[in-house]
C-alpha cells in the first residue's frame, strides 16, 4: 500500500484481527531489526515460530493481532491485507482478592511486540490498534470476566500507554557492572538451580504468593490486590525463548536457571531465578544483562545474618553466571526492602538504585471497578515481563 492511500486512523474500516501465517511472517521480518538483537531474520522467524509451539501458548495461550483496512484491496499475489501496525497478547494466571476479601483465580493478559512499520509510523495506527485491543478485552471481560486485567511493559515512556488505561506502576531495580573476576560463591551454602528444581520451586511460589494475598495491603486495607503467578508455563517462556537464543548465538545452552539457599537454623529457604538477555549476542556484550526472574524469601522472618548470608551468595552465582555468559550487567526488578538494604551494603557488588522512567515500564489496565492506581500489584518483578 502506497503512503498516499493510506486510511486515516479513524476509518470505520480500520479493523483488528488475527493475522494469516503469512501476513505473521510478514510482520516478523519487519520487526527483526527492532527486536531481533544478535538474530538474523531467518533466526529470528524461527525462534517466533519456536515460541508458538511451547506450553504457555497452547490452547490460545499467545495470540497474535494485525491493524488493517478492511477496504484495502488483497495483495493479488500473495493473498496478504496491508498491515498497518501489530501486535501479541500472552494470556497468563492470575490473582485478585477483591474488596470482600476473597482471593479468586484470573487470566491477565500481557501485551507485547506492539509496532508499526516505519513507512506508516505518525498516523496514529498504534494508538488505534490499542485503544480497539482494549475494547476488545473491555467487552470481554464484562462478557466471562477474563481478562480481570492487562499489563504491558512500555519502551517509549509514560504517555502513550497511560492514555488508554495502561498505568505505570512500581518501576525500580538495583543493577550492579560484573566484574572481570567475580567473587566465588560457596557452593557448600548456595545450590545453583537446574531444570529440575523448576516445578517443585513454582509450586511452593504460588503457596506463598496466595498466602500473601490473602492478607490486606497493610497500609490500605480497602486496596483490591492482584498477581501474576510465577507459574512453570510463564518461566519457562523465558527459559525456552533464553535457550533458543544462546544456542543460536554460542552453540550452548544454560543449564543454571538459579540458586538457592537454605537456613540452617529453620530450614526455610531463599532462591532467586535469572535468565540471561543477550541483547548484544558475542559481538557486543556490553548489551547482554542478566536479569532476575523472580527473587523468593519464603520465611519473612528469617534473621538478618542468614537472609544477609543468602542474598550475597545468590548474588554472587548470578555474577559468575553473568560473567560465564558474556553478560555486564546483572539487575533485580522492585527489590524486597531487606534484599535492596543487603546489596547496597554488600560493598563488593558497587551496586545502584535505579528508578526507571523510560524503559520496561511495567503498566497496569485494571478492567474492575476503580482504576490501576487504586491496586496493590503485588510481585511486580522480571517474570511478568513479554
Amino acid at each position: 500500500m502506497s503512503t498516499s492511500a493510506l486510511p486515516s486512523s479513524t476509518s470505520p474500516t480500520i479493523i483488528l484481527t488475527n493475522p494469516t501465517p503469512p501476513e505473521r511472517n510478514r510482520t516478523w521480518t519487519y520487526s527483526q531489526p527492532e527486536w531481533g538483537n544478535s538474530l538474523t531474520v531467518p533466526e529470528y522467524l524461527n525462534r517466533e515460530e519456536y515460541l508458538l509451539t511451547i506450553p504457555l501458548a497452547r490452547n490460545g495461550g499467545i495470540t497474535n493481532w494485525i491493524l488493517t483496512d478492511s477496504a484495502a484491496a488483497v495483495n493479488p499475489d500473495t493473498t496478504e491485507r496491508p498491515v498497518l501496525a501489530s501486535c501479541e497478547t500472552l494470556r497468563k494466571r492470575a490473582l485478585v482478592r477483591g474488596k470482600d476479601g476473597i482471593v479468586r483465580d484470573v487470566w491477565a493478559y500481557g501485551i507485547a511486540s506492539v509496532f508499526t512499520y516505519s513507512e506508516f509510523r505518525g498516523r496514529g495506527y498504534a494508538s488505534k490498534m490499542i485503544e480497539l485491543l482494549r475494547e476488545y478485552m473491555t467487552a470481554k471481560q464484562q462478557e466471562s470476566g477474563e481478562p480481570a486485567f492487562s499489563i504491558l511493559f512500555s519502551d517509549i515512556g509514560k504517555e502513550f500507554y497511560a492514555k488508554h488505561g495502561w498505568m505505570p506502576l512500581e518501576n525500580t531495580q538495583i543493577e550492579y557492572r560484573v566484574k572481570e573476576s567475580p567473587v566465588e560463591f560457596d557452593a557448600s551454602v548456595i545450590k545453583l538451580l537446574g531444570d529440575e528444581d523448576l516445578a517443585a520451586l513454582t509450586e511452593r511460589d504460588e503457596e506463598l504468593i496466595r498466602r500473601e494475598m490473602a492478607l490486606p495491603n497493610s497500609s490500605e486495607v480497602s486496596k483490591t490486590r492482584v498477581a501474576v503467578l510465577p507459574d512453570i508455563d510463564t518461566l519457562q517462556w523465558h527459559f525456552y525463548r533464553q535457550a533458543f537464543i544462546c544456542n543460536t548465538a554460542y552453540g550452548r545452552k544454560p543449564t543454571v536457571h538459579g540458586a538457592l539457599y537454605t537456613s540452617p537454623s529453620t530450614g526455610s529457604r531463599v532462591w532467586g531465578l535469572f535468565e540471561r538477555n543477550h541483547y548484544g549476542g558475542p559481538n557486543k556484550p556490553e548489551k547482554n544483562v542478566l536479569s532476575f526472574l523472580r527473587f523468593v524469601v519464603e520465611d519473612s522472618d528469617i534473621i538478618d545474618e542468614e537472609l544477609s548470608e543468602a542474598v550475597v551468595g545468590i548474588f554472587r552465582a548470578a555474577e559468575k553466571e553473568a560473567k560465564d555468559w558474556e553478560c555486564s550487567k546483572v539487575e533485580i526488578w522492585n527489590p524486597l526492602g531487606r534484599v535492596r538494604k543487603i546489596v547496597e551494603i554488600a560493598a563488593e557488588f558497587e551496586s545502584i538504585f535505579v528508578v526507571r522512567d523510560a524503559k520496561n515500564l511495567a503498566s497496569l489496565n485494571w478492567f474492575g471497578e476503580g482504576t490501576a492506581e487504586d491496586l496493590d500489584w503485588v510481585v511486580n518483578e522480571r517474570f511478568e515481563w513479554c
